[in-house]
């Protein structure tokens, strides 16, 4: 299937205050954050120009707006980027960000070879451009500065089978057993081979995706890490775990630090990979 902007567009522009409040409503969204915020924290360096590519309703660009010097904010949905607006003005950070655009990451013409220090491209931007990956990645290269930082979310495909596996069983019974072979060996929602109704059509990925993908780029991975490692207890545990504050902050210091075992990293909700790009 090939990269349709309006599926992602759509799907945003319709999400209402929901890509604000997944982050903090539930223990499953503080963890995906902590991890994430982390690793923001220990990369990004005061003096860096950042790009935030597909920011959203703006969770991370609060945060982002106060490690760097100059922040640019961009996201193929306007509804998103006015959400964002309004969330950085009742915060009092309107005035510390650069810009805002909408934009879809594979065009962004609007910017200069080489004007950033650091792009963030997290939350699984690139899941939805399917055939047009490389693309997306050669795109948020040319943008970057030599030597600069490179921080890309996807979407887990082991980790959401793992999570959502009594769903997988259901949709085998809408699909066939084909449907769910094809999703469980390529991670690929598509119209042809698996129809969902929602029309969430995105692939997925492993790290030997994402491996791939940037291994015909020039980079150095920094940093291989999954997110939302705990999440795999599933709600109620989670939940129960939030309430007793003493040991919800001890799981959080530890989905940091095991979510970098090579072992774990394929398990999470979300893979994160830091690269440099090549001087």
């Amino acid at each position: 299937m090939s990269y349709n902007p309006e599926i992602p567009r759509n799907r945003y522009d319709n999400y209402g205050d929901r890509e604000w409040t997944r982050l903090e409503r539930d223990g499953h969204g503080q963890l995906l954050y902590h991890v994430h915020l982390d690793i923001l924290k220990r990369y990004i360096k005061k003096d860096y120009r950042v790009l935030e590519a597909g920011a959203g309703s703006g969770r991370f660009t609060k945060d982002l707006v106060n490690m760097c010097s100059e922040l640019t904010v961009t996201d193929i949905s306007s509804h998103q980027i006015e959400f964002n607006k309004s969330k950085m003005k009742e915060l009092s950070l309107f005035d510390k960000v650069k810009s805002f655009h909408v934009i879809d990451v594979l065009d962004m013409g609007i910017f200069e070879d080489a004007s950033f220090d650091c792009v963030v491209c997290i939350g699984g931007v690139i899941n939805y451009l399917l055939d047009k990956e490389k693309d997306g990645v050669k795109e948020m290269l040319r943008v970057l500065k030599p030597g600069g930082i490179l921080i890309v979310g996807a979407m887990s495909l082991i980790g959401s089978v793992l999570y959502y596996l009594e769903g997988v069983r259901y949709e085998k019974g809408l699909f066939g057993i084909d449907a769910t072979r094809w999703i469980l060996d390529t991670g690929i929602q598509d119209e042809e081979h698996y129809p969902v109704p929602s029309k969430h059509y995105v692939h997925m990925m492993k790290s030997s995706d994402m491996d791939a993908l940037f291994a015909d780029f020039p980079v150095t991975v920094l940093e291989r890490s999954s997110a939302g490692l705990f999440t795999q207890a599933g709600d109620t545990a989670i939940e129960n775990a939030r309430q007793d504050k003493e040991f919800w902050q001890l799981l959080i210091e530890k989905e940091i630090a095991y979510t970098k075992l090579p072992g774990t990293l394929d398990c999470g909700m979300n893979i994160i990979y830091v690269l440099e790009k090549n001087k």
